[in-house]
């Protein structure tokens, strides 16, 4: 899906959404009385005070309900637990104890990862009731609020009720429907996975890699089988991704500038794309290209996407790190990123990114020091 078609079907998403909370919101404020004189102007602003706070706690209460949805379904199905995360607090599971950690993403408000069933053919493993959970408690939440607030007089209550059902509502919908803007929505990874088994073992694999390096392999560790995704196109980057990764673990960076290059030019998945891009830099920076080269990746887009993911992904702050250090020469600045690097590895999650990330950091240093 090209760009123009990912902001017009954001855009119609964006618009039902809006005319179905005008819809709700206008039935709210019939029933509620807040549109007429029967309601004194001190009883309306208590109302509107308990909407606007309803509104947070229902957004809130529909992640968690989300991500606990792909949690339960997903133990159902044989999964295991790894990661639980609402906002940046996130609870993960390593050797069997549960620690806190402080983790995000941009644009989601909580995952749920899980480590899939261990089996020689990905594509007999159970994947629709994982997938699909989120959106199904979700809509179940929409189902439940509704009726309790069409049965009750509690005035209060039944705003929460409403709002909650309404956001519920929105969550199902924008989850179970397919959409793929700047990555791929539950729904849309059940619909490649039942038009394409092949899609199935990409998916599979990647929730593996996710579980091996949660528990301590550094990407290069990782089996190879794993990394061949086996899809037929639509993962494909993030499978250059992973590889290009592995190869840069193993400081093999001009392996890694091949594949990284060609899914910067691959924009089927946005955040894939930028993912990319930046690591095609860092790379670069390592096998010392022209400085226009460097300079044209490195421009407003990327620097933002660098910038916001760097906050909780420790990768950035080595891309930083290197861009400084070595190619602009400013070891001031360098360390700024390295001391942020070494903070973030405090309460980053994967075991395994940590170990590779510092080892990479002692390689750029060292790579100053020699003047290579």
């Amino acid at each position: 899906m090209k760009k123009n078609s990912r902001k017009i079907l954001a855009i119609s998403v964006f618009m039902i959404g809006c005319l179905f909370g005008g819809f709700l919101s206008g039935k709210l404020m019939v029933k509620l009385d807040l549109i007429s004189a029967g309601r004194n102007t001190g009883d309306k602003i208590v109302l509107l005070v308990a909407l606007l706070i309803s509104l947070f706690a229902s957004c809130l209460l529909a992640i968690i309900i989300h991500e606990g949805g792909h949690l339960v379904c997903g133990l159902l199905s044989g999964y295991k637990y790894l990661l639980f995360r609402v906002g940046s607090l996130t609870l993960i599971k390593r050797n069997n104890k549960f620690e806190f950690k402080k983790f995000a993403i941009k644009g989601t408000g909580g995952q749920c990862i899980l480590m899939p069933p261990e089996s020689d053919d990905p594509q007999k493993v159970p994947f629709l009731l994982y997938h699909a959970g989120g959106g199904l408690f979700n809509l179940l939440t929409a189902i439940i609020s509704f009726l309790i607030a069409l049965a009750i007089e509690n005035t209060i209550l039944d705003i929460f009720l409403w709002v909650l059902g309404f956001i519920s509502v929105i969550f199902a919908f924008t989850n179970l429907l397919p959409i793929k803007i700047q990555v791929p929505n539950d729904g849309y990874n059940i619909m490649m996975m039942l038009l394409k088994p092949s899609e199935r073992t990409a998916i599979y694999n990647m929730l593996k890699i996710n579980g091996l390096l949660f528990n301590g392999l550094t990407p290069s560790q990782v089996p190879v089988k794993f990394n061949e995704l086996g899809s037929e196109g639509f993962y494909k980057t993030a499978e250059n991704l992973i590889k290009g990764g592995a190869l840069i673990d193993s400081l093999n960076f001009e392996a890694a500038e091949k594949l990284f290059d060609e899914g910067a030019k691959d924009d089927t998945i946005p955040y894939y794309q930028l993912e990319s891009r930046s690591e095609l830099m860092f790379c670069k920076i390592m096998n010392k290209a022209p400085a226009e080269e460097i300079d044209a990746l490195y421009d407003k887009e990327l620097a933002k996407f660098i910038a916001n993911a760097g906050k909780t992904f420790i990768s950035k702050r080595r891309q930083m790190y290197a861009y400084y250090l070595l190619y602009k020469h400013d070891p001031q600045s360098a360390e700024k990123e390295y001391q942020a690097a070494m903070k973030l590895k405090d309460t980053y999650p994967i075991e395994g990114e940590i170990l590779s990330e510092l080892k990479l950091l002692d390689v750029v240093k060292k790579h100053a020091a020699n003047n290579i």
